[in-house]
């Protein structure tokens, strides 16, 4: 082979050796790259509705700001055979209860009496809710939740799972989670509409005919 063949066969070596270190490499990262999923639920509550207090319902309340999705449903169910709570005492704790959950900040409630033989007067409330988990396919290090590993459990950790994992349980509302997708575009308008109408009347107006109390029938 003469030193000129030689010369062009080395060039087109070296041209394919660069050439592959400029392929896409498609290993596979170890390292956690996905994000916190945000997962659909039914949440469902019952308790005897003579034990329903205004502490129980601030739970209920506060629940619902985090997690809530869609409307609250509140249901007395009630039997009406028994002597001492019939329809009437039914409606009126179910609307007791939904104009304190109103005032608690609940926006969207729907309320029903339903009749079921047997059984105490129960309240029932259900409502759609996001939960935020660790991104798909992502666990926790095997060890930290449990005391049993394996071979297989370590090989397949990817780096950072457990840090999202505990992460994704300390988020507050998990609709965020979701950006302006999860947001009300209703609600800035109503928002606005509130502050201009208590921007244009005197506190007069906006006091309405609510008692007014001076430091002298105080003491007095």
């Amino acid at each position: 082979m003469s030193m000129k063949k030689h010369t062009a066969l080395m060039m087109v070596l070296i041209s394919a050796c660069a050439l592959s270190a400029c392929a896409r490499q498609n290993t596979p990262s170890m390292m956690s790259t996905n994000k916190p999923q945000v997962l659909p639920e039914t949440t469902l509550q019952q308790v005897p509705a003579k034990s329903v207090s205004d502490g129980y319902l601030m739970k209920i309340a506060d629940d619902y700001a985090r997690f809530g999705a869609d409307t609250l449903q509140l249901g007395l169910v009630y039997d009406p055979n028994v002597k001492g709570y019939g329809a009437m005492q039914a409606f009126n704790d179910l609307a007791r209860f939904k104009e304190k959950l109103s005032k608690l900040g609940v926006r969207s409630i729907k309320a029903e009496t339903i009749k079921q033989e047997g059984g105490e007067p129960t309240l029932l409330i259900t409502y759609d809710s996001l939960h935020a988990a660790a991104p798909q396919d992502c666990g926790t290090m095997a060890g930290i939740e449990t005391r049993v590993t394996n071979h297989e459990d370590i090989a397949d950790y990817k780096f950072g799972c457990s840090v999202d994992t505990m992460l994704a349980r300390q988020i507050y509302r998990p609709s965020d989670l979701l950006g302006n997708s999860a947001s009300d575009p209703g609600d800035g308008r109503r928002a606005a509409n509130s502050v201009e109408y208590y921007r244009t009347i005197s506190p007069e107006e906006a006091e309405g005919d609510l008692q007014r109390i001076q430091r002298e029938d105080i003491e007095n």
